[in-house]
C-alpha cells in the first residue's frame, strides 16, 4: 500500500458521491510536469510614438447640476398627534389582564371575581411596582397577609 494512497479510486468515487471531500498528502499527488518558463514580451521593435497616445489628455468631468425639484424646500410635516408615550414596547389588549396583575393575584390568593378583590387590584400601582423595587418589597407583606386571611399558605 506504500505506492497507493489511503483510498482506492473506487472509494474516492463513492466518498465523492456521498458529498465528502477526500484530502490527500501533497507528496502522494502526481503533479503535471512544469512547462518552459515564459519571459515577458519585449516591445523593442515598437516605436515610442505608437506607445504614446495621439489624443490630448482628458479634462475632468464637471459635477452634475442639481435637478430643479431638488432645489424646492420640502413640505412641512403634519403635526404629531397628541398621544401618550408607548410603554416600553408592551402592547396591552383591551380586557386582557396585565402579567404583573396576574402574578399579584396569584401571590395574594384572592378570587378576582369578588368586588373587594377588584377594588384591591385597582389600588395596586402597577407602573410604580415595575419601576421601583422598594415598592415591590413593600407590597409583599400585604400579599402574605391576604394569603393568611384566606387560609392558604
Amino acid at each position: 500500500m506504500e505506492g497507493q494512497g489511503l483510498w482506492s479510486s473506487e472509494q474516492h468515487r463513492w466518498l465523492g458521491a456521498m458529498g465528502l471531500t477526500v484530502y490527500a498528502e501533497a507528496s502522494s499527488i502526481v503533479w503535471p510536469p512544469a512547462g518552459p518558463a515564459r519571459s515577458a514580451p519585449r516591445f523593442d521593435n515598437v516605436p515610442e510614438s505608437a506607445l504614446r497616445s495621439s489624443r490630448p489628455p482628458l479634462e475632468p468631468v464637471p459635477a452634475p447640476r442639481p435637478i430643479a425639484s431638488a432645489a424646492l424646500p420640502a413640505p412641512p410635516l403634519p403635526p404629531a398627534p397628541d398621544m401618550p408615550a408607548p410603554r416600553r414596547g408592551r402592547s396591552r389588549l383591551a380586557g386582557v389582564p396585565d402579567k404583573l396583575m396576574l402574578a399579584l393575584l396569584r401571590a395574594s390568593g384572592q378570587n378576582p371575581n369578588e368586588p373587594a378583590t377588584q377594588a384591591l387590584m385597582a389600588s395596586w400601582p402597577l407602573d410604580e411596582l415595575r419601576a421601583n423595587p422598594a415598592a415591590k418589597r413593600a407590597l409583599w407583606p400585604q400579599l402574605r397577609a391576604l394569603r393568611r386571611q384566606r387560609g392558604e399558605r
